[in-house]
């Protein structure tokens, strides 16, 4: 009874906070995961259209272009079925159109026009607004035009931190603080450079910081420091003495005496000796403060169990009465943890090995912050950080709020903020600039919305504790009124129970602004509850095996790695993918779409393997997630880049002889290079001596090779990189080593990096090979979106029937050092700046007492370990009916589990650790373990047929052919979300033109074009029956959709579906277009043909192509509609240059060639 009221009051109190969301005034609203907050923006911003004079008055901030393209064509969407009265059945959903037709009304009163004007809505990307800013008031903004913005900028952080050290080096002024800042570091300048360098990429963060230090003498510092440091050391004190007040503190003094009395005069308690007064929250008090907490707590900080004679207290009558007291004292505490955190407090006398480093290190920072300026001005190009830097001071500079600003002020007269809890430092300060000078009473209003439990973008610089504070106090001078929703319309009741009752126990008990912790915020589910929903624990327990289990000083990773569990849990995980595509009840129409989350891509690696080695079915879209100088392919073209730039680059000569294009044997290899070291491979390969120790095998492949690249080496410089270098790729046959289409996709993309970096025709290796550790190999085409695998960052805001969360017992990467640490803390209602540099090994003191860069780095643990909170949260709260959590783990001699640090099971063991250690252990027999042996695993080696090199490869008219290109690959890819998102029943939509001319819109008529030939090409690779009657059908609210999101408005993009699907189904229903698409010999669809003239790749893609009684087909597809009374022959013979050279690539196959065109709309096939 007591838990349906709390549900009720809490559906109740959502209810009405979401009526108050629409009221005009300022809110900053928390909606947790599934809470249907992009509803309520769509709603809040049609309620505020319908009272502005204009609709730019209105702007909407987003962080991603995804979420504002939503936005925008949810907003789209309401007004178009407000427009057209389609029926509404769901309450919020009525509430929209109630909204929508007001808005129309107003856009209809003041002849707005928006349904075929929507670029009159503002609704953009933070990153977009300061764009906007920076190219309307350019030389304020200190760009003379607008550069370009690349998210690719590591070198110009290297290069602007190696001429800040190069400067001072030079300056004679500065050699103080070189001589400092490299003593400090060891003298490793290199080390130096590259923590500069990563400074700079968050120079946003520290920058105004550092400029609060610049100027100051060392003493200056110190103070500065000194009185911010103190504040924080009574914060930590404060928090022990809540738990040891002066009355328990009495008690102990006697105990404590007693027990340092006993010890020599290094004992840790040893300043406890004399101690006859109460402590307090003060840094004078600290040192007594930390031997107490060492006298009552172990090593791990947890109150002790036994005292004996090395704690002070010896085995006599006396000693035993005494440990007695101890314990009756103890015994009631509680919070061990506030106790302990004490020891990690720095003492004030640690100041002064920091400030004269602080010093020099503040003066390089802004040094290179200079430098960087330079570089981007040469470069072109800018990051982000500059771009919102520029917006800021584009509204308001030294002399005050600046023209724009006031502009700006008078235009805007409502501001909505999506995703709010991601909002980062720098865009705080440029949404206070936005909002100066705004009133409660004014008529403006600010609107906020986001899940602070859904923070975990630390790493992009987001800070949740600006949202905390945003509710706390507001932003700027304007107060904003806090509401809390609390329905979950995304998860079945099962789930949601569970996620309430685990995260209770595991998210901070309150929330605290400089500890970036948020308490839990529970919700109810809104679903019903059906079969096959709820949380599966999956507990991996093996036993010790082998030295490491015996090993107390082991840790657990090391025993994880010991019995490669990695490829158990693989192994495990595969099976249950494939149990739970088995189990699928046969009642459900659509797929069960699947994901597998993970905290780092690596903790996907195995599980890759594993499906790739045994499970081939098995199709699984990756984002991001395996890094493209993985792939073989593309290792190979790196390795002839690199060669053909560098001739005594040894190791990539002899990966080109060994790759597939040429494919010479170990042995042949070891004849040609193993006795000479001294000259190039490519000078061996001209040894005609050493020629004949190959096999005639070998040789025809060399031959080949020298062949090639001869004539490449004569072509150098005189032609773009990219141009030279993928041409010499394709006549070495690289386009024939390509094993599926992803290969082709991930050369492309590798080629296109290439011509990225190039410079006058020379390739910086160095870029080459940094770039490429940022790219990834695209997601598998052949696969639909029914199984994903994501970093749990990139699943945020998406949702599945079913999630896995497979490596929960698996710790995070390292966190990486930084040069200095800054603090801001408020004392007395002014701003205190502390700072720590990093210190290195040999600057590190025997003393055991932390340093406040120690102690800075703790604070930022602590934020970091609530954040991984969070990311748990966001994980489980993405499934809709099933979550299944696994987690390996080895028990340790005396057959316990503990889970490893820092690592996901970590954070949930409370709620779970009952289950775990009532879960039997894993039989593993030997021969399971050998499958598991990654050692045992040999890949199979490909290489072309030695025939293949009988060809002239020069000749203008060779073919280097791949299955698909990019194009095609993302047309393949768009095909499956468009089916996808099409499985809705739609009725025909009814009054539409059948006679619209798409050719008087010639982007609507380029992007239907498009779309017919995805869907031409899906039906030439599945069962044509399965398409006749509701199924295409049912494709066309996809289609809309898509052609709405490459940019068109509602109504066009819903006649222009009309008209795709009316030929489409022409087409199928005719004979013409049942034979095209038939299963012929060779037949393919969308083939990709490349050919090489004079070093230039032309790209030919043939939309059907096949042989049919021994004559080649090529068939091209045309969307054009043909009067029927008109001469079909005439509007073909138009394409007829087009086919001829598509017939020339297939001229080397010997085959009688047959051209046509197929007119979709009218099932019509023309030959040629």
């Amino acid at each position: 009874m007591t838990a349906d009221f709390k549900a009720l009051d809490l559906n109740t109190l959502d209810s009405i906070n979401r009526e108050r969301a629409l009221e005009h005034a300022s809110f900053i609203v928390e909606a947790p995961a599934g809470a249907g907050k992009t509803e309520l923006l769509t709603q809040r911003y049609l309620k505020l259209l319908a009272s502005v004079n204009e609709p730019e008055e209105i702007i909407a901030l987003t962080f991603t272009n995804k979420a504002a393209a939503e936005m925008r064509n949810r907003i789209l969407l309401s007004l178009e079925h407000a427009q057209n009265q389609t029926p509404e059945t769901a309450a919020h959903k009525l509430k929209t159109r109630e909204l929508a037709n007001a808005a129309l009304n107003q856009s209809n009163a003041k002849q707005w026009d928006i349904l075929t004007q929507p670029s009159r809505l503002r609704i953009l990307t933070i990153d977009a607004l300061c764009s906007s800013l920076t190219r309307q008031m350019p030389l304020l903004s200190k760009f003379g035009g607008q550069p370009a913005v690349s998210d690719d900028t590591d070198t110009h952080y290297n290069d602007a931190a190696r001429r800040a050290i190069a400067q001072i080096v030079y300056e004679s002024d500065s050699e103080d603080t070189v001589t400092t800042a490299l003593r400090y570091m060891d003298n490793n300048s290199e080390k130096l450079a590259g923590l500069l360098a990563k400074m700079l990429a968050r120079r946003d963060q520290w920058l105004p910081l550092a400029g609060q230090l610049h100027g100051l003498d060392v003493d200056e510092i110190s103070r500065n420091t000194e009185v911010a440091l103190q504040h924080l050391i009574a914060e930590g004190l404060q928090a022990a003495l809540n738990i040891l007040p002066p009355n328990v503190q009495y008690l102990l003094m006697p105990l404590a005496r007693y027990a340092a009395s006993n010890l020599t005069e290094e004992a840790d308690i040893a300043p406890l000796l004399d101690w006859d007064s109460a402590l307090d929250a003060d840094a004078s008090d600290l040192m007594r403060w930390q031997a107490l907490a060492k006298f009552l707590l172990t090593q791990d900080r947890n109150f002790r169990k036994s005292i004996n004679r090395n704690n002070g207290f010896p085995a006599t009558d006396e000693g035993k009465s005494k440990k007695e007291d101890y314990f009756s004292i103890v015994n009631t505490l509680e919070n061990s943890e506030a106790i302990g955190s004490v020891l990690a407090l720095p003492t004030l006398a640690t100041l002064a090995d920091n400030q004269q480093v602080i010093q020099a290190l503040t003066r390089l920072l802004i040094l290179a912050t200079t430098h960087l300026w330079a570089v981007f001005q040469a470069a072109g190009e800018v990051d982000f950080v500059a771009i919102a830097q520029s917006a800021q001071l584009a509204l308001e500079n030294e002399h005050g709020v600046t023209d724009l600003a006031l502009k700006l002020d008078y235009k805007i007269s409502h501001l909505l903020i999506d995703e709010f809890q991601d909002t980062s430092p720098v865009q705080m300060r440029l949404i206070e600039k936005l909002i100066e000078g705004w009133q409660p009473d004014d008529g403006r209003t600010l609107f906020c919305v986001g899940d602070p439990m859904q923070s975990i973008y630390r790493f992009r610089k987001a800070d949740v504790s600006l949202f905390l504070q945003a509710s706390k106090s507001g932003i700027g001078h304007l107060p904003l009124t806090r509401l809390q929703l609390s329905r979950n319309n995304r998860s079945h009741p099962a789930v949601v129970d569970w996620i309430n009752n685990a995260f209770q126990q595991v998210f901070p008990s309150t929330d605290n602004i400089n500890q970036g912790a948020i308490s839990y915020r529970k919700f109810t589910a809104t679903r019903p509850t059906i079969d096959y929903e709820g949380v599966v624990l999956h507990p991996l327990i093996l036993e010790a095996l082998g030295s490491h289990g015996d090993s107390e000083n082991s840790s657990a990773e090391d025993d994880i790695e010991s019995i490669n569990i990695k490829q158990i849990e693989a192994a495990y995980v595969a099976d249950l993918i494939m149990n739970l595509r088995a189990d699928k009840p046969a009642l459900e129409s659509t797929p069960n779409k699947m994901a597998v989350l993970v905290r780092n891509r690596s903790h996907l690696t195995a599980l890759v393997s594993e499906i790739r080695r045994n499970h081939p079915q098995l199709k699984f879209q990756a984002v991001e997630i395996e890094h493209l100088n993985d792939r073989q392919t593309v290792q190979d073209a790196l390795s002839l880049v690199c060669a053909m730039h560098h001739r005594a680059d040894r190791t990539h000569w002899l990966n080109i002889l060994r790759a597939p294009w040429c494919g010479m044997m170990l042995k042949d290899l070891h004849a040609l290079a193993a006795d000479n070291h001294q000259a190039t491979i490519w000078q061996l390969m001209h040894d005609e001596n050493r020629l004949k120790n190959l096999t005639e095998d070998g040789r025809l492949r060399l031959s080949h090779i020298k062949t090639v690249l001869t004539s490449a080496f004569e072509a150098q410089g005189r032609m773009p990189a990219r141009r030279w270098l993928e041409s010499t790729w394709l006549q070495l046959g690289g386009g024939k080593c390509l094993v599926d289409a992803g290969d082709n996709r991930d050369v492309q993309v590798f080629f296109d990096l290439v011509e990225k970096i190039s410079r006058s025709g020379h390739v910086d290796i160095t870029k080459l090979e940094l770039g490429m550790q940022k790219l990834y190999a695209k997601p598998d085409i052949e696969a639909d979106d029914s199984l994903q695998f994501l970093t749990i960052h990139k699943s945020k805001g998406l949702e599945f029937d079913t999630v896995i969360l497979p490596a929960l017992n698996r710790p995070p990467r390292h966190a990486d050092n930084e040069l200095v640490l800054w603090q801001e803390v408020m004392v007395d209602n002014h701003l205190h700046l502390i700072a720590a540099p990093f210190t290195p090994k040999s600057a590190n003191k025997k003393s055991d007492a932390p340093n406040i860069y120690e102690y800075l780095k703790d604070l930022e643990k602590e934020r970091a370990d609530n954040e991984t909170v969070r990311l748990l949260y966001v994980a489980t709260t993405r499934t809709q009916r099933q979550l299944h959590l696994i987690a390996s783990m080895q028990s340790n001699k005396n057959g316990e589990i503990k889970p490893v640090a820092n690592s996901l099971l970590k954070v949930l063991w409370p709620a779970i650790e009952a289950d775990f250690k009532r879960a039997e252990l894993l039989e593993l027999n030997d021969s399971a373990l050998q499958v598991m042996d990654i050692t045992q695993f040999k890949p199979q080696l490909q290489r072309l047929y030695s025939t293949e090199f009988t060809h002239n490869f020069l000749d203008s008219s060779d073919l280097n052919i791949a299955k698909t290109s990019s194009d095609i690959a993302g047309r393949s890819a768009e095909s499956k979300n468009i089916t996808n998102t099409a499985n809705i029943n739609s009725a025909a939509v009814s009054n539409i033109n059948t006679a619209f001319d798409l050719q008087n819109n010639l982007d609507l008529y380029r992007h239907c074009g498009i779309l017919a030939h995805i869907y031409m090409q899906l039906f030439s690779t599945t069962d044509l029956q399965v398409w006749h009657g509701e199924r295409l059908q049912q494709c066309e609210i996809g289609m809309q959709k898509w052609l709405m999101q490459q940019g068109h408005v509602a109504k066009n993009a819903q006649q222009g579906a009309v008209n795709v699907l009316v030929a489409l189904q022409t087409t199928l229903q005719s004979e013409v277009g049942q034979w095209v698409l038939k299963n012929h010999d060779r037949a393919t669809s969308e083939l990709s043909l490349m050919r090489v003239q004079e070093h230039e790749v032309n790209n030919h893609i043939i939309d059907r192509t096949f042989i049919e009684n021994g004559m080649r087909w090529i068939v091209d597809y045309k969307l054009t509609t043909v009067d029927e009374a008109l001469d079909f022959n005439l509007y073909a013979e138009q394409h007829r240059p087009q086919l001829e050279r598509y017939a020339s690539l297939f001229a080397s196959e010997g085959l009688p060639i047959k051209k046509a065109v197929l007119f979709l709309s009218s099932g019509k096939l023309v030959e040629l």
